[in-house]
């Protein structure tokens, strides 16, 4: 295995990492607005879900035409940390929205049923499917530098997957047990765009002494 693969599983455990302790703050500040109901926490999830299913539908459709991958990834990072960063004051906006809306309801929320149901789920997807489909389409960017021929297909993209599960794991648990107890919601989604932004400087270096991907030589199995 090539050290430039071993620093790119580094960078997309990093992805992973920034992206669970983004998840975990987002559920977190989305219940100032939809409450701890089981139904903003499924709503949440469900954005999240539909986002990288999204992404990776568009990105697999696209990444044969792009030829440079790593730098492709590099700069959709550095979307999604930006993209971060304006999340809390979408959240903000759609806080005044149920607001305004819930202020002429002669009921209280839990009663509304069915259209506080769908307000959830369509406040949830507005607000994080941009993010979420820039992380689902980072994977087919990578797979579309790392796997040279058929061979390489199951091991390389296992081993993406495996270290951006591994970040993952550790980003949730750092975010819900570290970040968020120590220095709050804020500081929180500052932590994850700074790891986006390394990321984002990693893979343009990595960049540079990659070839182009439609001038990979193909490896042929003997």
């Amino acid at each position: 295995m090539d050290r430039r693969f071993l620093l790119l599983q580094l960078c997309f455990f990093i992805s992973g990492f920034a992206a669970l302790l983004y998840e975990t703050a987002w559920t977190r500040e989305l219940a100032f607005v939809f409450g701890t109901s089981e139904l903003a926490v499924t709503a949440v999830l469900a954005a999240y879900m539909a986002g990288l299913a999204l992404g990776a539908a568009i990105a697999a459709r696209l990444a044969h035409r792009i030829r440079r991958p790593v730098l492709a990834y590099g700069v959709i990072e550095l979307g999604i940390g930006l993209g971060a960063l304006a999340v809390p004051f979408a959240i903000r906006g759609l806080m005044a929205l149920y607001v305004n809306w819930l202020g002429g309801l002669d009921a209280p929320p839990d009663s509304v049923g069915l259209t506080t149901a769908l307000f959830h789920l369509a406040g949830a997807f507005l607000v994080l499917v941009p993010c979420t489909a820039l992380m689902g389409a980072t994977l087919p960017l990578l797979a579309r530098h790392a796997v040279h021929d058929n061979e390489q297909v199951g091991p390389r993209i296992g081993y993406l997957y495996a270290v951006n599960t591994a970040g993952a794991i550790c980003g949730a648990i750092t975010a819900a047990f570290i970040l968020l107890p120590e220095i709050g919601l804020r500081q929180t989604i500052y932590f994850g765009a700074f790891a986006n932004a390394l990321v984002f400087v990693a893979a343009a270096l990595l960049s540079r002494y990659a070839p182009p991907a439609d001038r990979v030589p193909a490896r042929r199995s003997s």
